[in-house]
């Protein structure tokens, strides 16, 4: 019976040990994990894009691409409202059968059946910035848009009740896309109460947003205007300082880009809430190799956000 009992005992430790060194087996083999080919970056512009934003994103990727050592190619429309342009860069990417992509899509909605596809072809799929209407994405790595969203609807609170103009009208960017739906989300819910008058989309044209704004500047109750990215607010600011109207009309816009910021040091711009689109690339590519070497990934990476004003 002692043998027997032995033998048993054995017999588990040795199970037990298998298990453990089956365990770093697998963990050695992941970080020795080498790519063939590149992670396929999809944004959701490139080139004729009049934004800062995505060359700091870029910026990102590269500085991560060369610390993690993986090769790395960024593709995407010419311009954000390029939708129907940006799903065929992603189905031919997934043609290619890249070991990740890394999406920034351009429409919620739209976008799904791109993703789906790829998940299909057991290519794995991480969104950032702008995601999609779907759980396939192993992780996404963005603002948090609502709370950010929250920010400035609350910045623009406090600036409407100094105004005895109180009507307030919401100037955005794409359509559908995650980023506008959210902020908005978010900005009227911390304006629950205060008269907003609709929201304008300016397909990311400062010109329209500019012509969005000259309309807008007729009405004679207007007291705020919440931009929701950075081409948005240059618009927006470059209508309101022409017609002098900034003692009148409150600009709280997103981002800070160079001219942004020169307006907010002008008070044409009261507040921006600013984002990390540096720590979104670069994590975007950490997350891809963590995940590709057997790692687990957090679903949600929130890169942040803080509003400030020419005070801080």
């Amino acid at each position: 019976m002692k043998n027997w009992y032995l033998f048993l005992l054995s017999l588990v430790a040795a199970f037990v040990l298998f298990i453990v060194l089956s365990f770093f087996y697998n963990q050695n083999t992941a970080e020795e994990l080498e790519l063939t080919d590149p992670i396929q970056i999809v944004l959701k512009s490139i080139e004729g894009q009049p934004m800062d934003f995505w060359e700091v994103v870029e910026q990102g990727i590269d500085e991560a691409a060369k610390e993690f050592g993986v090769q790395v190619r960024i593709s995407g429309p010419r311009f954000e409202k390029e939708i129907n342009r940006q799903i065929n860069i992603i189905n031919a990417v997934i043609a290619e059968r890249p070991p990740l992509i890394v999406l920034a899509a351009n429409d919620y909605k739209r976008l799904v059946d791109s993703v789906e596809k790829a998940d299909s072809l057991g290519i794995p799929v991480i969104t950032m910035d702008s995601g999609v209407y779907s759980d396939i994405p192993v992780s996404f790595i963005a603002t948090n848009n609502i709370d950010a969203g929250n920010k400035a609807g609350a910045e623009m609170r406090r600036l409407i009740s100094l105004n005895n103009r109180k009507t307030i009208a919401i100037v955005s960017h794409i359509k559908g896309t995650a980023t506008a739906i959210d902020r908005e989300a978010g900005v009227r819910e911390a304006l629950d109460g205060e008269d907003v008058s609709g929201t304008w989309f300016c397909d990311v044209d400062p010109e329209k947003a500019y012509q969005i704004t000259m309309e807008l500047l007729n009405n004679e109750y207007l007291g705020g205007i919440v931009a929701l990215n950075e081409v948005a607010a240059l618009g927006v600011a470059r209508a309101v300082d022409e017609r002098k109207a900034s003692e009148n009309v409150f600009i709280v816009g997103f981002d800070n880009a160079v001219r942004e910021l020169a307006y907010l040091e002008e008070g044409i711009i009261k507040a921006t809430v600013v984002q990390r689109p540096y720590n979104m690339g670069y994590l975007s590519i950490k997350t891809a190799v963590e995940y590709l070497k057997g790692k687990k990934v957090k679903s949600f990476i929130d890169t942040g956000s803080i509003l400030i004003t020419k005070d801080n």
